[in-house]
């Protein structure tokens, strides 16, 4: 399985040890389904071409579903998606974070020209940034360097994963930063993986649905996503 950690809350790494709401809730299917699961670290950018070049036989890390990657990889049955959760701003399109002295930020009407937005590079956020807005975009390989970017006032703004923001400003008040404006993208994320593995996708969707069915998402979901 291949992950890119440092997006927390989904998948990161703490004391040491691979954490965050993706790793149990695999960890959780792998039980459920009596599969063994190895996790091989990569950066996001290389996930799909592990994927591709078979080094991975499939892929997790909040990984949002889209059509252009739809040709490339197979996906499972979705894992988060949005009104899934109790809390309308635990969606899992992409936001904008400010500081919260930069009021004059409402949305993404307000990233014009001179401003700079930080964003996480291969990412439907980096796409986005880069195809709609008039400010300067600044990639970064992870979204934490450029959340600690934007409060030390280095960005204007950040486009990235809401539940992503919202963990950040929950472990780091003292930074200052708020989401502003709604979701700027409709997503769902799901396993990535390899197109010539039709045995894993199986494998996968048969343990997502059996997690479901007896309750222990909705324990790992309300553990990780219940009310900031």
């Amino acid at each position: 399985m291949g992950i890119a950690p440092g997006f927390e809350p989904f998948i990161f790494v703490k004391e040491d040890k691979l954490a965050g709401f993706d790793i149990e809730l695999l960890n959780a299917m792998a039980a459920a389904a009596d599969f063994e699961v190895a996790y091989v670290i990569s950066s996001f950018d290389e996930l799909f071409a592990g994927l591709q070049n078979g080094k991975y036989d499939a892929a997790i890390g909040a990984i949002t579903v889209t059509d252009e990657r739809n040709t490339i990889v197979d996906f499972t049955d979705p894992y988060f998606t949005a009104g899934q959760a109790a809390v309308s701003f635990y969606n899992p399109g992409q936001g904008i974070a400010i500081r919260t002295d930069t009021p004059a930020i409402t949305g993404v009407e307000s990233l014009v020209s001179g401003l700079r937005v930080g964003v996480q590079s291969g990412t439907t956020g980096f796409q986005f940034a880069s195809t709609t807005l008039a400010a300067e975009v600044v990639p970064f390989a992870e979204p934490e360097p450029a959340l600690n970017a934007l409060a030390a006032g280095e960005l204007d703004a950040v486009i990235v994963d809401i539940p992503v923001i919202i963990s950040y400003i929950r472990t780091h008040p003292e930074a200052g930063l708020r989401i502003t404006g709604g979701p700027v993208t409709d997503e769902s994320y799901a396993i990535a993986v390899n197109q010539k593995k039709s045995d894993v996708l199986a494998l996968l969707n048969r343990a997502l649905s059996t997690v479901r069915e007896n309750g222990t998402y909705d324990q790992l979901f309300t553990r990780w996503f219940g009310n900031p």
